[in-house]
C-alpha cells in the first residue's frame, strides 16, 4: 500500500501531507493522544492514556487497518504530526456502514486541514465499499458541525446530556452521510 495519500498547502500556507499509518508511528500517536487528553477538547478521551493503553490501541489499529476493518489517515504539517482521522467498518449487519472521526492538534486547527482530512476519509470509505458513514459530535463544537454539514452530513438526532464535559452534560449530535444513492 502506498503510504502517502496526498499533499497540499493549508489556508495558512503550511505544507500538509496525508499518509497511511506505519508501525514506526507509535511515538507520534502516543504524544498526540497525551496532548489531546490533556487539552480536554471535543474528543471522548478525557485524560492522557498510559503508554500501555496507547500501545494496545496502536496494535489494534494497525491490525484493523491490515484486515481492512479500518482506515486511518495521519496528517503531518511541515513534518510535525498534526492529527489523524479514521473510519471503522461496522460489524455484522452494519458492515456496509462506517463510523468516523478526526482530531487535530490545536496549533493546526482552522487551516482547512480537518475539512481535507474528512474528504480523504470519505473517499477511502467509498473505496472500502461502504454505503453510509456516521459520526457523533459535541453539540457545542460548532466549527466541526459546520464542516460536517458543508460536506453533506445530515443530522440524525441529538442525545441530551450524553457527554460529561467540563463539569456539565453536553448534548451529542449524531450525523450520517449516504455514500450511494438509490
Amino acid at each position: 500500500m502506498n503510504k502517502q495519500l496526498t499533499s497540499f498547502r493549508s489556508k495558512k500556507g503550511n505544507d500538509v501531507v496525508f499518509r497511511y499509518p506505519q508501525k514506526t508511528d507509535f511515538a507520534d500517536m502516543y504524544s498526540f493522544a497525551c496532548d489531546i487528553g490533556s487539552e480536554d477538547t471535543f474528543v471522548a478521551l478525557d485524560a492522557p492514556p498510559t503508554e500501555s493503553e496507547e500501545r494496545d490501541f496502536f496494535g489494534r489499529m494497525m491490525q484493523d487497518v491490515e484486515q481492512k476493518e479500518s482506515v486511518y489517515i495521519m496528517a503531518y504539517v511541515g513534518g510535525t504530526f498534526a492529527g489523524n482521522g479514521r473510519v471503522n467498518r461496522g460489524k455484522g449487519r452494519h458492515r456496509h456502514m462506517g463510523s468516523m472521526g478526526i482530531s487535530l492538534r490545536v496549533a493546526f486547527r482552522n487551516e482547512g486541514i480537518g475539512t481535507e482530512l474528512m474528504k480523504s476519509l470519505i473517499d477511502e470509505a467509498k473505496a472500502l465499499g461502504l454505503r453510509l458513514l456516521t459520526l457523533s459530535c459535541f453539540e457545542n463544537n460548532v466549527p466541526a458541525l459546520r464542516v460536517y454539514e458543508k460536506l453533506g452530513f445530515q443530522k440524525a438526532g441529538t442525545i441530551p446530556g450524553a457527554i460529561a464535559y467540563k463539569g456539565s452534560y453536553i448534548n451529542e449530535v449524531h450525523l450520517f452521510l449516504p455514500l450511494v444513492t438509490e
